[in-house]
């Protein structure tokens, strides 16, 4: 071999063997990837969707331990002023977003879009001691519309119902109204409660009570009826059998944030769906 040839292979040979060995110290002096800086996300949620949607938020902070999730409750028009004026990068809503709330009413270019996540179901409630277990959907709505009175006319006890509503504009009470009253009004005699905890704890401790509450807070002290034998479950809202639903429903600025977009992914992957699929029939197809 040539002498000049040979002294550059053992020159490249040598260099090869002091990369080699210097590999893992170089490995150690290089600095661990840093960490994300820390963030929040500001999400607006409904009263009645609180529970559920605390446990989403907290499987999402398990998995991004760097996101703070800062929730607040509001009705459906202050979740939307505080996404549209920046106050808050997300809400979840209880009824379709309308055509006109998604535009700037001043330009009359979209500023909101809705991204659907599922429907829940309105339960009926009544005291866990009230011996009815069913009722029709016309039987809702003669008691709501102050029509029917008595227990003992719907297989109940000898007492006077005591009907127990959400407040005026609330969504429930609108889906109560529209499907199970067909537009007509609650009696002017329902005692009105400012949340969906407020109604269940009502009823809880009044035997002769009946109300509507989200599928998510049918607890201790009270049950659920079943609607023309469907159960207040997400499989029979999926199926159409159980009559009383209302829409779950993301907004989000149309320029949407890459954090709102993420908690967004995040509900439509398999562990967002498996949470909320435990109070509602998720939308397929996200």
């Amino acid at each position: 071999m040539d002498p000049g040839r040979a002294s550059r292979l053992a020159r490249f040979l040598m260099g090869a063997l002091l990369g080699l060995a210097l590999s893992p110290a170089l490995l150690a002096c290089t600095p661990p990837p840093k960490p994300p800086a820390p963030e929040r996300l500001r999400v607006i949620v409904p009263p009645s969707a609180a529970p559920l949607l605390a446990a989403l938020s907290e499987r999402y902070h398990a998995h991004r331990s760097y996101m703070t999730v800062e929730t607040s409750e509001r009705n459906a028009a202050g979740a939307l002023e505080a996404v549209a004026t920046g106050e808050a990068d997300l809400a979840f809503i209880e009824r379709t977003l309308d055509p006109a709330e998604a535009l700037d009413p001043e330009t009359t270019r979209p500023r909101l879009r809705a991204w659907p996540v599922g429907t829940g179901a309105i339960a009926i409630i009544v005291n866990a001691a009230n011996p009815v277990a069913n009722l029709s959907l016309d039987q809702v709505r003669r008691a709501f519309a102050g029509v029917e009175t008595q227990w003992a006319n719907l297989g109940g006890e000898d007492l006077t119902l005591r009907l127990v509503s959400r407040e005026a504009g609330a969504p429930l009470r609108e889906c109560i109204e529209q499907q199970a009253l067909r537009g007509g009004t609650i009696a002017g005699t329902a005692i009105v409660m400012p949340s969906d905890e407020a109604v269940a704890g009502y009823v809880a401790t009044h035997p002769e009570a009946i109300g509507y509450v989200g599928a998510s807070w049918v607890g201790d002290g009270v049950k659920a009826l079943t609607i023309d034998a469907a159960p207040c479950e997400p499989a029979a809202v999926a199926s159409g059998a159980y009559p009383l639903t209302y829409p779950l429903v993301i907004v989000t600025p149309t320029a949407i944030s890459g954090k709102a977009k993420d908690l967004i992914d995040f509900v439509y992957g398999p562990e967002g769906r498996a949470i909320l699929g435990e109070g509602y029939a998720m939308v397929e197809g996200n």
